[in-house]
């Protein structure tokens, strides 16, 4: 398994490569912006072709590359169902000028639900439906390595007061996170990695979580 990070767009969103180096199949996961300038660039540099574009969730600054990357690598989309309609165009206009200006749609091609499994190539990815930044963010388990969206940053989690949060919701999910067996290597949306088993001893929110359910 090889794993590139990039930055991009103006909320420094950490768009990742994911690649099967015995197949030399990739993802990319949460295209947010600078497709030209970056993400293609460093697709062409990570040597592989890609096949799937896997979005945590719908929000504005991890798609807004997602039109272009379609389009120049043929990748079938995959989103959790309950956030495919935060890909058209008429949602995104619900964010106003500067999240809505040159947002252009690509549509899923495959709808997620909890529990699903998506090959690349050697490599099974797990899908974990972690609703409450989003009505459909989900997690993608790769063997040890945890792509966690905006559920879970190094010390805290995605805000819950956007359209489709939910504080409720969200503790339910930091807690399914804290109950999986052995620990992962965390790989946020924003900002830098952590592990699970850091964020189980020092994540307020996940301490809070947890502590409502004794």
């Amino acid at each position: 398994m090889k794993i590139e990070t990039l930055q991009v767009g103006p909320l420094a969103t950490n768009c990742y490569l994911l690649g099967d180096e015995q197949t030399g199949r990739c993802a990319i996961i949460d295209p947010g912006a600078q497709a030209a300038r970056k993400i293609l660039p460093a697709l062409q540099e990570f040597g592989m072709q890609c096949d799937l574009i896997l979005l945590t969730h719908g929000h504005f600054d991890h798609i807004m590359a997602l039109k272009e990357i379609k389009e120049a690598t043929g990748a079938s989309i995959c989103i959790h169902e309950a956030d495919a309609h935060m890909l058209t165009e008429e949602y995104m206009h619900t964010w106003k000028a500067a999240a809505a200006h040159g947002y252009h749609q690509a549509l899923a091609d495959r709808l997620l639900k909890d529990g699903d499994q998506i090959q690349l190539g050697t490599l099974t990815i797990r899908v974990m439906h972690t609703p409450g930044h989003t009505r459909g963010s989900v997690v993608y388990l790769c063997g040890d390595v945890m792509f966690s969206g905006d559920t879970l940053f190094h010390g805290g989690c995605g805000r819950w007061d956007l359209d489709g949060g939910s504080m409720e919701q969200m503790h339910d999910s930091l807690r399914r996170l804290a109950a999986l067996p052995g620990d992962y290597r965390v790989l946020p949306g924003h900002e830098e990695a952590t592990t699970l088993e850091v964020e189980r001893h020092i994540n307020r929110n996940m301490l809070i979580a947890l502590q409502q359910c004794k």
